[in-house]
């Protein structure tokens, strides 16, 4: 009998345990509101800001806007300068048809650091930018992604004011506002791939935010409290747990999960900033209220906010990083199925894929080159910073799991002689000429692209 109740005590206290971390951080969690919320978003959505497109004075605003959050709530920069900027030069076409060109960038960074595993990192992330002024409109981007960036701030608020007490938690949080996501996630590649400031091997999560604060019209549940959420249990079914736990401890909100498939035509896993992380083994969860009608429209303004929804998913990702870096244990990822089927081509067979592909009857050429030892392929005109890496499926056959296309390469033998007539007799020269063709297969459609001479 005291055995029983020994392990019954056992259970509950373990049971318990996470409930008890999530119930130090209610006092923090509640500085997020919605009052503070649509402060920041009134002015960071506003014209003064000019769409905050990429490399524009209005989205140098925005950086600095974001900058003097950060000093007036004390939260530490964190870059190697000291001042909340990391810089860049992003190279990619202002819009479709023009030359692509260089322009100077940052993104905006800031850490908290941990009281017991400060060189592990929860990195939280949103975009900084939109798509600017088109046809002298301005492009606010209030919910793409004013919501998840004014988010960040509240939730490094409250981070803040539990360092203050002594209780800041045991793993690092980064908060990392990324530019260049409108031209193609150009700015978290650039951390993730250029120039990592925090190891990538000793990044435990990514909690990506990217518009947040709208209701999904075409959700056929039509409950107000929900999120969606991508990526939990892709790469760590143990983080997908740990996001279950958390919600039903804390905001118990709806958590749907009708866009995680990575196969879903939609293909959101592959279309914000998380999928730099994912693609490097990180834990991902991208958190998403949808698109509406005002998606890369003029009229996603402040005004069609769901202020107090987006206060109630800000806490629900506060409460989420909270947990995740205050565990034992940093998460664990799930085994990985080795194919053995895999296919991989040698450096030269590579290299023979290489050059400009054009079509009769698609509008773009593409160029298709080596980086980082593999091939990518990118429209002509555009750069290569712009350019998508293929993974290789089969023999002369890739994959782009961002677009969800294929591609095929064939050789077309093209054989012709040439007859020399003599007193001596007929000479007959014979030739073969090797036609590289591609195949391109998107959403069921084949169509055929012939390599341009050089």
């Amino acid at each position: 009998m005291r055995k029983t109740i020994f392990i019954s005590l056992l259970i509950i206290l373990f049971s318990n345990f996470s409930f008890g971390q999530l119930s130090g951080a209610t006092k923090f969690a509640e500085s997020i509101n919605q009052d503070d919320l649509k402060r920041h978003l009134v002015i960071y959505s506003s014209d003064e800001f000019e769409g905050r497109d990429t490399g524009s004075e209005g989205q140098r605003k925005a950086v600095n806007y974001l900058r003097e959050q950060y000093k007036i709530i004390g939260v530490e920069a964190g870059d190697p300068d000291q001042d909340y900027f990391q810089p860049m030069t992003l190279n990619f076409s202002p819009k479709r048809g023009l030359p692509s060109v260089n322009v100077e960038t940052e993104n905006v960074i800031a850490i908290i650091k941990g009281s017991e595993i400060p060189d592990e990192y929860v990195i939280i992330t949103s975009h900084l930018d939109h798509v600017g002024i088109e046809d002298g409109q301005i492009y606010n981007g209030a919910d793409d992604d004013g919501s998840g960036t004014v988010a960040m701030l509240e939730m490094a608020e409250a981070f803040k004011l539990a360092e203050k007490e002594g209780k800041n938690p045991k793993r690092s949080i980064v908060f990392l506002h990324v530019s260049g996501e409108e031209k193609g996630l150009l700015g978290s590649r650039y951390y993730t791939d250029n120039d990592p400031i925090y190891p990538l091997k000793n990044t435990v999560v990514n909690l990506n935010l990217d518009m947040i604060g709208r209701i999904d019209p075409t959700r056929e549940a039509k409950n107000r409290d929900y999120i969606y959420l991508i990526g939990t249990d892709h790469d760590s079914q143990e983080l997908h747990d740990v996001s279950e736990e958390t919600n039903r401890k804390t905001v118990n909100m709806t958590l749907d999960y009708r866009f995680n498939d990575v196969n879903d035509p939609n293909r959101f896993y592959y279309r914000s900033d998380h999928y730099n992380f994912a693609k490097n083994g990180i834990p991902v969860i991208f958190y998403f209220s949808g698109t509406h009608d005002d998606y890369h429209q003029p009229t996603d303004t402040v005004e069609k906010i769901e202020f107090d929804l987006l206060e109630m998913r800000s806490k629900l990702i506060f409460y989420t990083a909270w947990n995740i870096a205050n565990r034992e244990n940093r998460l664990s990822l799930n085994s990985k199925e080795i194919n053995e089927n895999a296919y991989n081509h040698s450096d030269e067979e590579l290299k023979s894929f290489e050059g400009i592909y054009v079509s009769e009857t698609f509008p773009l050429d593409f160029k298709l080159f080596i980086s980082n030892n593999k091939l990518s392929w990118v429209p002509v005109g555009g750069s290569d910073e712009q350019s998508l890496m293929l993974d290789e499926i089969g023999e002369g056959k890739f994959e782009s799991k961002m677009t969800g296309l294929e591609l095929e390469f064939k050789l077309n033998e093209i054989k012709s002689e040439i007859k020399t007539v003599s007193q001596k007799g007929t000479v007959v020269k014979k030739f073969s000429k090797f036609d590289k063709k591609m195949i391109l297969t998107i959403s069921g459609n084949k169509i055929n692209f012939e390599r341009k001479e050089d």
